[in-house]
């Protein structure tokens, strides 16, 4: 089992992982300081906004990813989103970190166009390969203001880092870290050091070991998988 650590900043609020749609409806009206007073048409919106993060909920469990979180805040007066997640997969990348990176950043450079860039660095938890671009995304209706489905450009930065066989994991696993934020100009400023933190901040230990240079996470210290 590998435990994973890292630091996120406060203003990242995680969502729950393989919830239950009663959890996640407890969650919504959280965070929907209005649900109280809610008229009916607003409170069946509210629920159809909890069925659909109920299934992303399950969806994310199911596929690796172990920690979830977005973002809501102003930066320079004006209000900016994000979202960060955080995923294990099974990779049988070899003995070889650093052979795994050079062909991650070639693969995907390849996959992805001239509009992305990436590169092989050597991070405080090993050998990363790092990517930023941009996505475009279809938001469907219920998240929208007038109902209607529109196509969303996102400002993207990944991150895939080989895990280390110390770690529990043999060469096996490979960590994934994902960020996007539809507020493409706030990328350079705001989000940018964001996830050079979050990534100089990721740990693995396998279980039961401790890191004496891991920085504590917010919120939630540690992930397993």
């Amino acid at each position: 089992m590998t435990h994973i650590s890292f630091s996120v900043p406060v203003e990242f609020e995680e969502m729950p992982l393989g919830a239950d749609f009663d959890d996640v409806w407890v969650e919504i009206r959280r965070r929907c300081v209005r649900a109280s007073t809610a008229t009916k048409v607003e409170q069946n919106e509210l629920a159809e906004l909890a069925r659909t993060l109920h299934k992303v909920s399950r969806f994310l469990d199911k596929v690796g990813v172990v920690y979830a979180a977005d973002c809501a805040h102003m930066f320079e007066g004006v209000p900016s989103t994000g979202s960060l997640a955080v995923a294990v997969v099974e990779f049988p990348y070899g003995r070889n970190a650093d052979t795994a990176v050079r062909g991650a950043v070639r693969g995907i450079l390849q996959s992805r166009g001239s509009e992305w860039a990436g590169s092989a660095i050597e991070a405080p938890c090993g050998p990363s390969a790092v990517f930023t671009g941009g996505q475009a995304y279809t938001v469907p209706s219920v998240f929208t203001p007038n109902g209607e489905p529109i196509d969303v450009l996102t400002a993207q930065f990944h991150a895939i880092i080989p895990i280390p066989a110390q770690a529990g994991v043999d060469g096996q696993h490979m960590c994934l870290l994902a960020f996007a934020t539809p507020n493409i100009d706030h990328w350079e400023r705001c989000y940018a050091p964001i996830m050079v933190s979050v990534l100089r901040s990721l740990r693995f230990s396998e279980e039961g070991q401790t890191d004496a240079d891991a920085e504590p996470t917010a919120p939630g210290e540690g992930r397993e998988r």
